[in-house]
């Protein structure tokens, strides 16, 4: 093999590296040692061991008042088992919608960069991102619907920014004020339908690049880098939603003259539901960043975050009860709860930005380790000088 000068241009050198050496010094410029291999399998331990912490509590109860006709009535405690099945489908959805919000909440960063440069270097630009949470619900939707369980999707629109600092630091962050009363989104469904919402989401990262990055193949293959963050966002508002809703109540008795018998009820009526919500959260990311042709830039990480909120529902519906296709009668409920979403989402990063010069387009998810099911998606633009 050809010797080349150890002063040599390093991408002369590894040229003539056979395989296995040139790997060899690949593994070497990325993680630099022995010692850094161990912070990251640290940070990877760390994040496995906590995937499967945190809670999900609640808060609150329900009342019904069931009418029945054409001679049927309800016992006390067959009232009870129908409000507690009433409640059961709240106590259902409401951790679902407690974990999109805090999966959105960590949403509204679209950098496909390791690093912004150093200032006055600067990004701004805007990204659309959304907390998706028991989305078994498209894999197997008769199942679900029977349950009572709906999907949930949390909107987090946002303004972003960010600017070069010095020495491989920069800082990239988001905000957003919305209300109603200035726009009120065309959203009719049958599910549902928005009738008021604001919403205030904001949050800041400082990212470091840890590991710089070079070129594999000149003009078309680089490593972009390895690059860790550190923030915390916040995001609150209120919501009032109006639809349809449909469920079965099952082996809940009923007396007709005299005899008892044990139906699954159906109901089909109509709720409204007032929604109020805050969640703060802190996140640690590390994403290392490919770049193909300086045009595709693809990112991968994993992150973890961990945070606190609630989310307070005032739920009321009212509708038909029936059996085999018959109305028995009537069904009002009344359901007020509080949740709290699972305290720590470990979670895998996965992105692509399209680079034509300074204008930047990026999409993005994460999927939530703890389960593999809950994701995020991402969409967004941006200039960078």
């Amino acid at each position: 093999m050809k010797k080349v000068p150890c002063n040599a241009p390093v991408g002369l050198q590894s040229q003539q590296l056979v395989p296995f050496q040139y790997s060899q010094h690949l593994y070497l410029r990325v993680f630099g040692s022995a010692h850094n291999m161990k912070k990251i399998y640290f940070i990877l331990y760390t994040i496995i061991t906590v995937s499967f912490a945190g809670y999900s509590a609640l808060f609150g109860g329900t009342t019904a008042t069931v009418n029945l006709q054409g001679g049927f009535t309800i016992d006390s405690s067959n009232l009870n088992e129908l409000t507690g099945q009433v409640q059961n489908r709240s106590d259902l959805n409401g951790p679902f919608l407690a974990d999109a919000i805090a999966f959105a909440n960590i949403t509204g960063y679209p950098i496909g960069k390791a690093t912004l440069g150093t200032f006055p270097h600067f990004e701004i630009g805007a990204a659309v991102g959304a907390g998706c949470t028991n989305m078994d619900y498209y894999a197997d939707t008769e199942a679900a619907k029977s349950e009572g369980s709906f999907p949930m999707i949390v909107p987090n629109p946002v303004l972003h920014f960010g600017f070069g600092i010095a020495g491989g630091f920069d800082f990239i962050g988001k905000f957003m004020a919305f209300d109603s009363k200035m726009y009120l989104p065309d959203f009719e469904k049958d599910l549902a339908s928005l009738q008021q919402v604001s919403v205030y989401s904001f949050g800041g990262r400082l990212r470091y690049n840890v590991v710089r990055g070079f070129t594999i193949v000149p003009f078309l293959l680089s490593f972009g880098g390895i690059t860790a963050s550190i923030g915390g966002d916040f995001m609150g508002g209120t919501a009032k939603v109006t639809g349809t809703y449909e469920t079965t109540f099952n082996d809940i008795t009923v007396n007709d003259g005299g005899a008892d018998y044990l139906l699954n009820l159906d109901f089909t009526g109509t709720y409204e539901a007032e929604i109020t919500y805050a969640m703060y959260s802190g996140t640690v990311n590390m994403v290392a960043f490919v770049d193909i042709f300086t045009l595709f830039s693809f990112y991968s990480g994993l992150g973890m975050s961990a945070g606190s909120g609630y989310f307070k529902a005032k739920f009321d519906g009212t509708g038909t009860l029936s059996n085999a296709g018959t109305d028995i009668g009537t069904l009002t409920f009344n359901s007020e709860n509080k949740y709290r979403p699972h305290i720590f989402i470990p979670h895998y990063i996965l992105g692509l930005e399209i680079n034509l010069f300074m204008l930047k387009f990026n999409a993005e998810t994460m999927v939530n380790l703890r389960n593999g099911e809950d994701v995020t998606a991402l969409v967004g633009v941006r200039f960078q000088f």
